[in-house]
């Protein structure tokens, strides 16, 4: 659920599935800084069926020209970890889900090596934690099945944690050269051979690897976004100090994330990116924005037509920008006008206008623009985060304009109204409270750039059955716009409901406010451990409310009681499986309860993938929910988006009951209630037996929770959802 409920709120929130990619390989490392052929590392995931999850935690890419290399080759060439990904040194780990990445490769990082054939390539998984398999519950259980589903279950290798592809021919796996791209597209299997006996028990797995025949090859996965880069001499002082290199970063379209970065090299840059296709060409289509900074150069940006794999986009730019400006900086600190406290994590974006829409105005309409710089704030709300000693940020090497020009500024943060505002460079860098901004998006007055956030409030209460003496359960409470699956607040730390609980708990959410009324829906989940450890999926059931109106002023409060049949129990795993008919890589599954939008779906191995399945599936605690097909618009091939696309419903909903599992030690759990309101089910699917007692005695609860009885529910059910 929206990654167990941990969702990034930023801007324009809701990515079109097809678009996000996983990863952030903007500021990729070198192999060694003297090296200047490029290298690409992508992966496509092949993983067993029956997983809710399938992760690998990859420390690095090994790439050899020798195919008959030992591990003590000096020839070795690493593709390491992306900087600040998963870690600061050797061990640092990228972790992957081969589940997400069946349909639209997860790329990995790019980095220099030097220009040769390369005919060996290497995967390094952690020796130690090389990855999880967190299954689906089975379906029809036996009571007392020692192996429960929508858990972590550790993965041990049964061919070690070095996975090997070599090639034979003549053109071998990769073949890079001085400042050309070479891609290098990885397949990663994996096969189970053998099931855990004991609840929390290892897989024994086997991966396997190889290259995806033909990368940028129609229907395959990729596409290709080539173009130029004109520098034009400029008037300015130019940079006195370390600037950021020169790059063209592809961005998933209208978001600040950075999907691939190319360096512009003689004056050119190339960039392979995840591309949606299809059973027919030219298939579904990724659509990017992209964004030219670096060196002491004026910004560019533009928003691409849609790609296609294996294809060269119609529409690739040729930048122009004017060098030798002078560079200034943008800082400050950014609080709650309501507190004054900071605001910690705030994100900053600069906008431009695309040059396929260079009128858009980005005051008023900041969704039309590009972001071309990024900073966030840290603990105290200052901004920008430092950079390092090589790459400085993105804010202090920000190019000022002409007559005092400003740049459009958007803030964003968790539970505040966003912020529009002009921001103007200071004429140097590296000082404190370097530039200028305005307070509004309607003030022409430019002051230090000290900016207040406008928030409100939701208070209320919300019906639990405590935990058992001497435990606790953590609750969080989070707040979406009505009807859509948006996330606008959180609560920075989670309730801690003790087991003197009077059998409800009270709390506070900071939300926005603009415009008013704002209506909000609301749920709330348990963070649950097991067997000692973070649980990925909860065991109680979610509380629910719809259609909550927001405060009406800035630093107001709005109230929300949940009614008694939202009480959070201890139910137990669940999980729904489903197929939807003939989707294509726009479609996706939406879950709600009581018109409450929970979690949404990929499907997963959909065409041109061999033996494609269509399926879905949850982990959500048991209870009764909806299930809702949705659907992105196809993009038109010969039209630029001036926004990113949103999906909406496609077809009716359809209602699920997942029955709650057995029980150990007590009597048998009450079903939820099949709730009033919602969507208007048009069919009904249950899976799993009729919740039993046993009188097993002995037994050490496995599960999330405990009831108190001193019960715990056993094995979990799958439910089969009707075909969307």
């Amino acid at each position: 659920m929206k990654d167990f409920f941990v969702h990034h709120v930023a801007r324009r929130l809701s990515l079109p599935f097809v678009i996000v990619i996983c990863l952030l390989p903007a500021a990729a490392g070198t192999a060694r800084a003297s090296k200047n052929a490029p290298v690409e590392v992508g992966f496509v995931g092949t993983p067993p069926p029956g997983f809710q999850n399938v992760l690998l935690n990859v420390q690095a890419v090994r790439i050899n020209s020798n195919g008959k290399a030992g591990p003590g080759s000096g020839r070795w060439q690493t593709i390491p970890t992306p900087p600040g990904i998963g870690g600061n040194d050797q061990r640092a780990e990228l972790q992957i889900d081969l589940n997400a990445s069946q349909n639209i490769p997860q790329l990995f990082n790019t980095a220099d090596v030097r220009p040769d054939t390369y005919r060996v390539a290497e995967i390094l998984l952690d020796p130690t934690n090389p990855g999880f398999l967190i299954p689906t519950c089975p379906q029809s259980p036996p009571v007392g099945v020692r192996a429960d589903g929508c858990i972590d279950y550790p993965i041990t290798l049964n061919n070690g944690n070095v996975i090997t592809v070599v090639s034979t021919g003549s053109g071998g796996l990769v073949a890079p050269s001085n400042g050309t791209l070479g891609q290098l597209l990885l397949q990663v299997k994996m096969v189970v051979n053998q099931a855990p006996t004991t609840f929390g028990g290892a897989y024994l797995v086997t991966v396997t690897i190889n290259t995806v025949p033909n990368a940028t090859a129609p229907n395959s996965a990729l596409g290709i976004v080539t173009g130029s880069v004109t520098v034009k001499p400029g008037t300015g002082s130019g940079s006195t100090g370390k600037t950021r290199k020169l790059a063209v970063t592809a961005e998933a379209i209208g978001t600040n994330t950075s999907v691939a970065t190319a360096p512009v090299k003689n004056g050119q840059y190339t960039l392979f990116l995840p591309a949606a296709g299809g059973p027919a060409p030219p298939g579904f289509g990724t659509q990017y924005d992209l964004a030219v900074a670096g060196g002491d150069n004026t910004y560019a940006a533009e928003r691409l037509l849609p790609l296609y794999p294996g294809q060269p986009v119609s529409n690739a730019p040729n930048f122009t920008v004017t060098g030798s400006q002078t560079l200034g900086d943008v800082t400050g600190q950014v609080t709650d006008s309501c507190t004054g406290r900071p605001i910690v994590g705030a994100t900053l974006q600069l906008l431009i206008p695309p040059n396929s829409n260079n009128g858009a105005s980005c005051l008023q309409n900041p969704e039309q623009c590009v972001a071309v710089a990024s900073a966030y704030t840290d603990n105290a709300g200052d901004f920008p985060l430092p950079g390092t000693v090589t790459i400085p940020a993105a804010f202090d090497n920000v190019p000022t304009l002409p007559k005092s020009g400003a740049y459009v500024m958007e803030v964003t943060a968790p539970g505040y109204d966003n912020l529009v505002i002009q921001a103007a460079p200071s004429s140097s860098t590296g000082k404190k409270n370097g530039g200028k901004c305005t307070l509004s998006n309607t003030s022409t007055d430019f002051v230090m750039c000290n900016l207040a956030m406008t928030t409100g409030y939701i208070t209320g209460s919300i019906p639990i059955i405590p935990p058992n003496s001497g435990q606790s359960t953590l609750v969080e409470v989070l707040a979406e716009d009505s009807g859509t699956n948006t996330i606008e607040g959180a609560l920075p730390m989670p309730v801690n409901v003790m087991s003197s609980a009077p059998g409800t708990f009270s709390f506070t959410l900071n939300v926005p406010t603009m415009p008013f009324p704002r209506t909000f829906d609301l749920f709330a989940t348990t963070i649950d451990q097991y067997q000692g450890k973070s649980d990925p999926y909860p065991g109680h059931t979610v509380a629910v409310l719809s259609g909550v109106t927001g405060p009406l002023s800035a630093c107001g409060t709005a109230t929300a009681t949940f009614p008694d049949d939202q009480e959070i129990d201890c139910v137990g795993h669940g999980s729904m499986t489903g197929v939807v008919s003939n989707p294509n890589l726009g479609t996706s599954v939406v879950l709600s309860k009581d018109n409450v939008q929970l979690m949404s779906s990929i499907v997963q191995n959909q065409m041109p993938n061999p033996s494609a399945s269509n399926n879905y599936s949850f982990c959500v605690p048991a209870d009764t929910y909806q299930v809702q097909r949705e659907q992105l618009p196809t993009p038109d091939p010969d039209v630029t988006p001036t926004a990113m696309p949103t999906s909406s419903p496609d077809g009716d909903a359809m209602t699920v009951t997942i029955p709650p599992a057995p029980v150990f030690n007590g009597p048998a759990p009450t079903p939820s209630a099949t709730p009033t309101g919602g969507p208007t089910p048009t069919a009904t699917a249950t899976g799993g037996p009729t919740p039993t007692a046993t009188g097993t005695p002995n037994v050490t609860c496995p599960t999330t929770c405990t009831n108190p009885d001193g019960s715990c529910p056993a094995t979990c059910n799958n439910a089969i959802a009707p075909q969307l």
